[in-house]
């Protein structure tokens, strides 16, 4: 089974794209914080480059081993399989702004080229889908769907999913998604 057909299968999301940036700048980016020191995940940043400025679907800044680190990242919450273009527009992003690491999380599976593309440059590549495991939240009986990140590193690494009821969750972030180094 390849990344599209375990994509394609589930139902898109019922939520909004803010909801979908919220989700992707808390929940998943933000779990790395028991990894990183003063990790600060923001939304809708703007960040000036070298040639405009640019907002960015949320920005995360971390320091590791006394460096500062900075992560853009682009959410998508898209029907169509994302293409080449959409990750190489994040690429010039990640150079004009001086940004460490590009991540692109999306509802929809990444087409070849765009996999390739973001293999050959370092850049992270997220697909985000609704499991099929209800929980109940402590104060409701009501049930909420939860969603799991399929990671795909490209050529050679090996792939991931993420979920945040996993003991290494928080780790597998840190490493695989903000790029912090070993």
């Amino acid at each position: 089974m390849t990344e599209d057909d375990r994509t394609l299968r589930y139902p898109h999301p019922a939520i909004t794209p803010g909801e979908f940036e919220e989700f992707v700048a808390g929940e998943l980016l933000g779990a790395a914080g028991s990894e990183v020191d003063d990790l600060v995940v923001t939304v809708h940043e703007k960040i000036v480059g070298a040639d405009g400025a640019y907002d960015f679907d949320a920005t995360v800044r971390y320091r590791f081993a006394g460096m500062a680190f900075l992560v853009v990242v682009e959410a998508k919450l898209h029907r169509n399989p994302i293409k080449r273009e959409l990750v190489q527009v994040l690429h010039q992003k990640i150079h004009s702004v001086g940004a460490h690491k590009g991540v692109m999380v999306a509802t929809s599976p990444y087409q070849s080229g765009a996999v390739e593309f973001a293999a050959a440059h370092g850049i992270a590549l997220v697909t985000v889908t609704e499991s099929r495991f209800l929980f109940a939240t402590r104060d409701t009986a009501t049930a909420r769907p939860t969603f799991v990140a399929h990671y795909s590193g490209g050529a050679g690494s090996r792939g991931l999913v993420l979920s945040a009821d996993d003991d290494d969750h928080a780790a597998c972030v840190a490493t695989f998604l903000l790029g912090q180094p070993a």
